[in-house]
């Protein structure tokens, strides 16, 4: 019987968790070490991330719709196992195509793109410097994502944590190499924080290469035969996954349209804006690990048919995740500045981020509780719905942009409440469509409980 307690939400979270510290860790290290070189490195990473980030959940887009179709298959009752070979094939087939021609896209476009969107020049010149290396870790960090997603459909997550562990180790190692230079190396700076995230993916892509080609069993899960393509699974993965793609391209496309108008309040704004981010990426680890549990979960407990356990099963999600969350937020909160001296020695900009921080805070409470009862909807296939939500609510949330930092010019303090307006729209319509069971009235995704 396929029941969820703390206990199991515990045994399949704290791996991703702990994957995801040490994945924010990585997006950290590099703002801590740019931080020390400088102001226009620093806001060049944040936008050049968000870049990558915008191509790359394109991809991931794809990699979660195949891995809830292998949850699926995975406890589905009477279930054939084989099947889910097919599905992670295919999909790692799908991404690496997607990779190869992203990089390409990004060479001859990326100088074009930034001039029309970056208004001062020696920040386009230092985006592109970053954009152009870092665009080949889409090809490793695509592939680990089909790999990483079969390991959380068949409830296997420990070895995802030991990969990112050995990705913060290269990353560190190879940031403190390049970009400071040494060993015969000269300085790389911005361009060394670029090549040294490629290098850590690679190596963690590797390590989880490994462990599935030598410790799962093959032949269980029909991995011995290799699917080149195939019309009708890319069909179904589409149906999953496009809508998946173009929520994650309007969120991560949102923010960027965020930091792309932060950036016309300045470099120092933009500098601040970074250092924020990446500390929220820090709160955010434990709904964002939560969130891709309770898709695995919402499908898993779907395919064995046990809707009924679907929204008791939500409570606990939050009920674990409650402690550390909010937690963060409140050790946060007593100790502001300490926190702000890790990113940077500049004593003014300390002093002139805390009050955008308190603001961050105070908006962003409620992203566990929106993330869980929002990535339900994915796992109950209800993605039609979640687009149209995610489609209101990024309207709503440029339209705030738009107004607050681009009309009105707004203190960086006020910039923030833009994120309350997103999240205190999307938490209400997720939670009413979950509770009131509107999710199980005819199943979207029939052909995907038959993967």
């Amino acid at each position: 019987m396929i029941t969820y307690s703390y206990r199991k939400i515990a045994d399949i979270s704290w791996p991703l968790i702990l994957g995801m510290v040490i994945q924010t860790l990585i997006g950290t290290t590099d703002t801590i070490f740019l931080g020390h070189v400088g102001e226009v490195e620093l806001g060049a990473s944040a936008i050049g991330g968000l870049f990558y980030l915008l191509v790359y959940m394109i991809e991931h887009g794809f990699a979660t719709g195949g891995q809830i179709l292998m949850a699926r298959r995975f406890g589905r009752k009477g279930r054939n196992l084989k099947k889910i070979g097919n599905i992670f094939w295919l999909t790692n087939n799908v991404i690496s195509g997607l990779s190869i021609a992203a990089i390409i896209a990004i060479y001859f476009t990326a100088y074009n793109i930034l001039r029309l969107t970056i208004a001062q020049e020696v920040l386009q010149s230092a985006i592109l410097i970053y954009c152009i290396p870092r665009s080949f870790g889409l090809i490793f960090s695509g592939v680990k994502s089909v790999m990483s997603g079969f390991l959380v459909a068949i409830n296997t997550t420990r070895h995802i944590a030991i990969a990112s562990v050995i990705l913060l180790v290269a990353n560190i190692g190879f940031d403190w190499w390049l970009i400071f230079g040494g060993w015969g190396i000269e300085p790389m700076g911005l361009k060394g924080a670029a090549i040294a995230s490629v290098l850590a993916e690679a190596g963690a892509t590797i390590y989880l290469a490994g462990y599935i080609a030598w410790r799962i069993n093959w032949r269980k899960y029909g991995f011995d035969k290799f699917l080149l393509w195939h019309r009708e699974l890319f069909r179904e993965i589409m149906l999953m996954s496009s809508y998946i793609m173009l929520l994650s391209f309007l969120g991560w496309g949102t923010w960027l349209y965020f930091f792309i108008e932060i950036e016309k309040l300045g470099v120092e704004a933009l500098a601040i804006s970074n250092i924020l981010k990446s500390m929220l990426s820090f709160l955010c680890i434990v709904a964002s690990s939560l969130a891709t549990v309770t898709t695995s979960i919402v499908s898993t407990l779907i395919g064995a048919g046990k809707n009924a356990e679907v929204l008791p099963t939500l409570k606990r999600i939050f009920k674990f995740g409650a402690l550390p969350y909010y937690g963060g937020f409140l050790i946060l909160a007593i100790w502001p500045e300490q926190f702000l001296g890790l990113f940077t020695d500049d004593a003014a900009l300390i002093e002139r981020a805390v009050g955008p921080l308190y603001t961050m805070l105070a908006a962003n409470l409620i992203i566990l509780p929106e993330s869980i009862y929002f990535y339900a909807l994915f796992g109950a296939g209800r993605l039609k719905f979640a687009l149209i939500t995610e489609v209101i609510c990024s309207v709503i949330y440029i339209a705030a942009i738009r107004i607050i930092i681009g009309v009105c010019r707004a203190d960086l303090e006020w910039c923030y409440l833009v994120d309350l307006v997103y999240y205190a729209t999307a938490l209400p319509i997720a939670y009413f469509y979950m509770q009131h069971g509107y999710w199980q009235d005819g199943f979207n995704c029939k052909k995907a409980a038959t993967a």
